[in-house]
């Protein structure tokens, strides 16, 4: 073994002016590595796989940029430790130096950015150029495909016209991708100037132009050649079109002479007309023989279906054109023929227009309208006068069948009076059918009436039967009162079925008329039950109701609805008094306008007497206060409608003998009579006055004087409360 020692040789230290300078110039050589590298990626031109393989090296460069801030931030820290041991020449140097590798830095920055993204746009024009191009080039087979059929001849006008708008259409789409073409081939001489690639050269931007145009050419000879048949076939439609119309107005004017020709006074003038018209008809077989030859132009055009339709439609129109033209030579002779009858038929016409018009008077005469509900007993009556005349009408209506069918073997040309005749037994049967289906409907209608009512009214016996039945063992007044309103429900409803039973109950003629006598029987005794059970429960309600009533009492309530009735009543007082205080009405205008405010008065007595009622079911005893105070309501209230009733009859009045002095006198006169009634009405003001006062004597006296008991006010109303000594 070896004991002998290795010496190391010491390694020099390397000085800070040293350290910086090799650190300086690594990073110079770092970036001028880099500028040689972008230099030879540099460049757009090539095709478009040479291009992304400079776009890739350039995206390696710009991951290789951190190497290189951190080769440029080792200079910086060197050369700041160096700084500060240096002196001002020294420092200079160094500062300079450090300014040359910024400076160096920055241009290897954006020298890496532009190169990369130079070329990435070029990149992205192509790819953008080459979308829009595929794009063309999809629409352009698109289109060649849709041109490359040949030209199919269609079934008729409207196919050639769709035809012919489907091809216009393609042109004008044609048309409007020539921008995008041009577009194409400048964004294609755009990249070939910047790539000088083959793809993008002048002949492959004329060949695009050149299919284009070539396309274009094909659609236009194609829209001009379906315009061109389009316009044969209209052109044809429309002196078809123009010859059918003048041969049917001919067939119109043949028409009306065959219709005038039974006629004495036209016959001569119908004999010059057909032989006019026949004239025309013939000459016009030279135009007939021109839609021949323009047919056959059209059909050339036209698919066979079509031109089947086009040949049938041309036979069609030679038949009735020929027809014509011997209908106007054939009928000539019959016509000079039947001169020697018109006389006789016109007679015997004449004579059955006019029975036909008085048949047609009695039918407008027939009540054939819907019967009133209201009035059951008379409609039915109207029913039957209606159904014993039509049906007395009817060998008449024979008759005229009778006659009309001679006429016509006659003369078949009259069609106003075959219209008439026909009319008025079409409007017989259709009046008599009317008739006598509510004849036979009346019955079942009745009958259905009168089933409802009963099922109404079983269904209000069953609530009130249950109404009545329920235990109401409470002293609660809401409960109560609840109870009370129900009831008085049930009793409007009561009043409400009454009249319809009373209706029904005065129907005993109808019925005989309608069902047999065992039907008549059993509604009868239906409605007697219904009447009776009316009745009884109607009874009970009352009798429950007048049970409830004190204990539904509340002293509040009623000096509440005391004080709500008595300001009702002024009002309505004030309202009377300013109608009766206002001018005598003069003219009918006047007379109308009071009269609508008396009818407005009338309408809310009805609610007046009803708070009067509530008033008096409320009444308590032991108040000797309220019971005056309702005694004095009492008789204003039949004051007032007194007053209303008297000044309702003397406006009909005033308003009847304006009326009979506007047919008897004029201007001065009817004056004088409407001051007469102005001095009339003050005086009745007064008698009204003298009986106000005639009914407040009496309450001078003392509450519970027999006087003032039996007085006139109080004799309107039941004294059912009376607390005191007994009247005499």
């Amino acid at each position: 073994m070896n004991n002998k020692k290795t010496s190391l040789a010491p390694v020099a230290k390397m000085s800070p002016q040293e350290d910086f300078g090799k650190c300086l110039a690594n990073a110079e050589g770092w970036m001028q590595m880099i500028q040689e590298r972008l230099q030879a990626s540099d460049n757009v031109q090539g095709p478009k796989a040479a291009l992304e393989d400079r776009l890739k090296e350039t995206e390696v460069i710009l991951t290789e940029e951190p190497e290189g801030r951190l080769q440029l931030d080792t200079v910086l820290v060197k050369a700041e430790s160096l700084l500060q041991n240096s002196n001002d020449d020294e420092k200079h140097e160094i500062l300079k130096s450090l300014k040359q590798i910024k400076t160096m830095w920055e241009d290897t920055q954006i020298n890496m950015v532009h190169c990369h993204s130079r070329i990435e746009w070029v990149l992205l024009h192509w790819s953008e150029y080459l979308k829009a191009r595929e794009d063309y080039f999809f629409w352009l087979m698109n289109i060649k495909q849709k041109l490359a059929p040949d030209l199919e001849s269609q079934l008729g006008l409207k196919e050639k016209k769709l035809q012919l708008s489907h091809h216009t259409i393609l042109l004008s789409n044609i048309l409007n991708q020539a921008a995008l073409l041009e577009r194409l081939i400048q964004e294609s001489g755009s990249l070939f100037a910047k790539t000088e690639d083959e793809t993008f050269s002048e002949a492959a931007q004329l060949k695009l132009k050149a299919d284009h145009e070539a396309l274009e050419i094909k659609a236009k000879k194609k829209v001009e050649i379906l315009e061109a048949i389009v316009q044969e076939h209209q052109q044809y439609m429309d002196n078809l079109e123009k010859f059918q119309n003048w041969l049917h107005s001919m067939k119109e004017k043949y028409n009306n002479c065959n219709a005038c020709k039974n006629s004495k006074d036209h016959m001569e003038g119908s004999l010059r007309e057909l032989k006019e018209l026949s004239d025309a008809v013939s000459s016009k077989e030279g135009e007939l023989n021109n839609l021949q030859a323009q047919a056959k132009a059209v059909i050339h055009n036209t698919s066979p279906m079509g031109a089947e339709h086009i040949t049938r439609d041309l036979e069609e129109l030679w038949s009735d054109w020929d027809n014509l033209r011997l209908k106007c030579k054939q009928d000539q002779g019959p016509l000079e023929l039947g001169l020697h009858s018109v006389l006789e038929f016109q007679s015997r016409a004449e004579l059955l227009e006019k029975e036909v018009a008085e048949l047609q008077d009695r039918l407008r005469g027939l009540d054939v309208q819907p019967s009133d509900e209201n009035e059951l007993e008379t409609a039915w009556r109207k029913c039957l006068i209606a159904r014993s005349s039509i049906l007395a009408e009817e060998p008449k209506v024979e008759e005229f069948q009778r006659k009309l069918k001679e006429l016509r073997r006659f003369s078949q040309n009259d069609e106003r009076l075959s219209d008439k005749v026909l009319n008025v037994i079409q409007e017989y049967n259709r009046v008599k059918g009317q008739i006598v289906k509510r004849y036979s409907q009346f019955g079942v209608r009745l009958r259905c009436s009168f089933q409802e009512l009963l099922r109404v009214f079983q269904q209000w016996r069953s609530s009130t039967r249950d109404l009545l039945h329920q235990s109401l063992d409470t002293k609660d007044r809401v409960l109560i009162r609840t109870y009370l309103q129900n009831i008085e429900d049930h009793l409007a409803h009561s009043n409400q079925l009454k009249a319809q039973l009373d209706r029904f109950q005065g129907l005993e003629g109808v019925l005989n008329s309608i069902y047999s006598k065992e039907q008549t029987v059993a509604f009868e005794s239906e409605l007697r039950e219904a009447v009776q059970q009316r009745k009884f429960l109607t009874d009970d309600l009352l009798q429950r109701r007048r049970e409830l009533q004190v204990n539904c009492q509340d002293p509040a309530d009623h000096k509440l609805l005391l004080k709500k009735f008595e300001e009702w009543l002024k009002t309505e007082n004030w309202k009377l008094t300013k109608i009766l205080a206002a001018k005598s009405p003069r003219n009918s205008r006047e007379i109308k306008n009071r009269k609508r405010g008396l009818k407005v008065l009338q309408s809310h007595v009805p609610h007046g007497q009803k708070m009067s009622e509530e008033l008096i079911s409320a009444e308590f005893t032991g108040m000797s206060e309220e019971e005056k105070q309702l005694e004095d309501l009492r008789y204003r209230w039949i004051l007032y409608k007194t007053k209303l009733e008297e000044a309702g009859e003397l406006s009909i009045q005033g308003e009847d003998e304006v009326d009979e002095f506007r047919k008897k006198t004029s201007g001065k006169i009817c004056h004088y009579l409407s001051r007469a009634c102005c001095a009339a009405l003050p005086l009745q003001l007064l008698l009204l006055l003298l009986l106000l006062l005639a009914f407040l004597l009496p309450l001078i006296e003392e509450q519970d004087s027999c006087s003032v008991v039996n007085n006139f006010a109080r004799s309107f109303y039941l004294t059912l409360r009376y607390q005191g000594p007994p009247p005499t």
